[in-house]
């Protein structure tokens, strides 16, 4: 309990209260790892976490820091201690990541990692673009490209700044560089360097290996793609954590002023918040980038939930220190764009008739986010977003989209509401072109589509609703049914006892706009789409019944279902324990792996805590058959040994057997799985290492002939 006697009291109270939330560091995005280029069925030890934390004005302090997975599964800092705190669910004080030269930056954002490696704001390489897209990739090392005082084309006119006004030109563009030009540390220097990054909130690294060259391989010749909310795309020395080069685009620059006098603001103000993909595309598959082979290293990353700008970018950096400008995209070629939420998908598409690269490389991704939708109640329509484009990963050419405009290539009276997640893309016929597409939106509708290869535009794709699991259908909308898909579905080809083969689509619901909000009903559910393999014409699609939620089998409390070979999938009601709906809500991404699905929830705390803090609700990890949702990992009721045969049987299974606490606060992140060694695997969400993965059997090495390969 608190005491104010007047106005001023009360505001400090509250202050104060704000300020206890706020002053943790908390990641809601995915750990990073990178697959051994030289030998794809392992992926390295080495961890990259985006860290960042809330603070009550327009800029969040950010940073990215390297840990490590050892031998035993745990994660272990610069001095291979333990890193990991399981109380807080964070990193352990007293610890250093691995880039780092202190030995106790443990939980801190600002100290270490790669903002403490950040180069003198003198010899710092800040690049930016500012003309239109260039018929030839664009070299960003010139003169004309340098974010630096010297550069007219940087006008007052474009950062906002004024001669007589403070701050100037010149003083702003030496804050964008990273200069203490108002000497905050008070050492009378303002030309040093701030060694401060922005929040990369929603944007998980990218990792590129290198991989030295071919006479001299090194599979620590790498770079750690990152960008963030001050809007900046990073590039950093994966062994060192040194900054390479900087990038801010030409949309991003007007936003600097504002960071610089960083004023109070009760809502978030995002820059480049979007996930980033990499293309890396190796001729000879040595594991090595070698431009003389026409290897290439693309990159694309979006502003994501930025309010104010929508776009897409996409770099060249084959040469990973002199990278190149490809492209930018907003409405200017993606009509109805929403907020650019939705990462691209990287895949191959034949579209006839159309002007492509070589590889017919293309770039899939959703329509993205509507504001409306954080109003609350269902939404009869969405005026942006409600779409899903296709582009040229080389040109930024629009090549195909969907939506209910009379415009699309593909017209699709249902799609109503927005795509704000990424778009699975499948190729099921191993040829190397996508032709199946999976699809979630704001009515909770289930979109499926089939790609033609090789055919016009108006002609390359036949989808529709495949499952609809809302209250699209519903005449009141109640906020009971009122749910929403924000991730992509996870789709994974399962078989049973040698039964029918079907399509396994994991998906759950969750309001991401609103995390704290305990209104809605959420579920999880598996759908099984039994034509995994055949193609359907637009007609069929036309004439497809969706699957309702009452189609579903509800296991929830059902510790032992039986699900027919024709069943339609399960539901899982996120009521659990005692049937009560306190706000659970799936918010990431599921994961399906050696017939199990894992998928992290999130529960708000009963005193309102915030969603971005340590201490701001609940979360779990479910790990259940993606069968039948039987609990994963058998519970037993003390120490006792199975092999012993006066060992009493194992305890009855409960719905709490499908799930385990996480320590971390916040909003847990998807999971990830590493394959370090032979024999082992290890799960992490976040930080935290899961116990999930220790039953788990062996890889196996599998060998298939092809009769057709010549």
């Amino acid at each position: 309990a608190f005491q104010a006697g007047d106005l001023t009291e009360l505001t400090q109270v509250f202050s104060n209260i704000l300020g206890d939330i706020l002053d943790n560091a908390t990641t809601l995005t995915a750990t990073t790892v990178a697959v051994n280029a030289f030998n794809r069925t392992q992926t390295l030890s080495d961890l990259y976490v985006s860290v960042f934390q809330p603070v009550s004005q327009i800029h969040w302090p950010g940073n990215v820091k390297k840990y490590r997975v050892n031998s035993e599964g745990q994660i272990v800092d610069r001095n291979n201690q333990p890193a990991f705190d399981s109380q807080s669910g964070f990193f352990s004080a007293g610890t250093s990541d691995i880039w780092s030269e202190t030995s106790n930056d443990g939980p801190s954002v600002a100290l270490g990692g790669a903002a403490r490696k950040l180069p003198s704001p003198n010899s710092r390489r800040l690049y930016t673009y500012l003309g239109s897209n260039p018929s030839n990739p664009a070299l960003l090392t010139t003169s004309e490209h340098a974010f630096v005082e010297a550069n007219s084309d940087i006008t007052d006119e474009l950062l906002g700044t004024n001669p007589t006004d403070d701050p100037s030109r010149a003083k702003l563009i030496a804050w964008a560089r990273g200069a203490d030009v108002d000497d905050e540390d008070d050492d009378g220097d303002t030309a040093d360097a701030r060694l401060v990054m922005g929040d990369p909130m929603h944007s998980q690294p990218a990792i590129v290996i290198y991989g030295g060259t071919t006479s001299s391989p090194n599979i620590d010749d790498a770079v750690v793609f990152s960008t963030t909310n001050d809007g900046y795309l990073h590039a950093i020395d994966a062994r060192t954590g040194e900054e390479l080069w900087a990038f801010i685009p030409r949309e991003l620059i007007g936003r600097l002023k504002l960071l610089y006098e960083n004023p109070s603001t009760a809502s978030r103000n995002y820059g480049l918040d979007g996930s980033i993909r990499v293309l890396k595309y190796d001729v000879n598959g040595d594991g090595i980038v070698t431009p003389s082979d026409n290897d290439r290293v693309l990159i694309f990353f979006s502003t994501g939930r930025n309010a104010e700008v929508s776009r897409y970018y996409a770099l060249d950096v084959t040469n990973k220190n002199a990278p190149r400008f490809l492209w930018s995209i907003g409405e200017d070629v993606l009509p109805g764009l929403g907020q650019a939420w939705s990462a691209p998908e990287i895949a191959r598409v034949d579209v006839a008739g159309a002007t492509q690269n070589s590889q017919k490389l293309v770039l899939i991704f959703g329509g993205g986010y509507d504001p409306i939708e954080e109003v609350g109640p269902f939404q009869d329509e969405n005026s942006v977003g409600n779409r899903i484009f296709m582009v040229d990963a080389l040109y930024g050419t629009l090549l195909w989209w969907a939506g209910n405009d009379p415009d699309a290539d593909l017209v699709l009276d249902r799609m109503t509401h927005s795509i704000p997640a990424s778009i699975t893309v499948l190729d099921l016929d191993g040829n190397g072109f996508a032709d199946r597409m999976y699809a979630g939106d704001m009515a909770a509708q289930l979109w499926r589509f089939d790609i033609y290869n090789g055919r016009d535009a108006d002609e390359l794709v036949a989808g529709g609703v495949f499952a609809s699991l809302g209250s699209y259908e519903e005449a009141s909308h109640p906020a009971a049914d009122t749910r929403r898909f924000y991730y992509a579905p996870d789709a994974a080809i399962l078989q049973l006892n040698n039964g029918p083969v079907f399509m396994n689509l994991a998906i759950g619901s969750g309001y991401r706009g609103h995390p704290l909000s305990t209104s809605t009903h959420d579920r999880f559910y598996s759908i099984r789409d039994h034509r995994p393999f055949a193609k359907m014409t637009q007609e069929q699609y036309d004439s497809w019944a969706p699957i309702r939620d009452a189609d579903l089998i509800d296991i929830t409390t059902d510790l032992t279902p039986t699900i027919p070979p024709s069943a339609n999938g399960w539901k899982l009601r996120l009521d659990q324990p005692g049937n009560d709906w306190v706000g659970e809500k799936v918010l990431a991404a599921a994961n399906t792996f050696q017939n199990t699905i894992f998928f992290t929830t999130f529960t708000p705390d009963e005193n309102g805590g915030g969603a971005c803090s340590l201490g701001g609700g609940r979360n779990r990890i479910y790990t259940v058959s993606a069968f039948d949702a039987r609990p994963a990992i058998p519970r037993r009721d003390g120490e006792t040994d199975p092999s012993d045969p006066n060992d009493p049987p194992l305890p009855p299974p409960t719905p709490e057997d499908r799930y385990d606490e996480l320590s971390q606060g916040g909003i847990a992140p998807e999971v990830t799985f590493l394959f370090p060694e032979r024999d082992r695997v290890v799960c992490l969400s976040g930080v935290e290492v899961l116990n999930a993965c220790t039953n788990f059997n062996s890889r196996l090495k599998t060998f298939w002939r092809e009769s057709t390969a010549e």
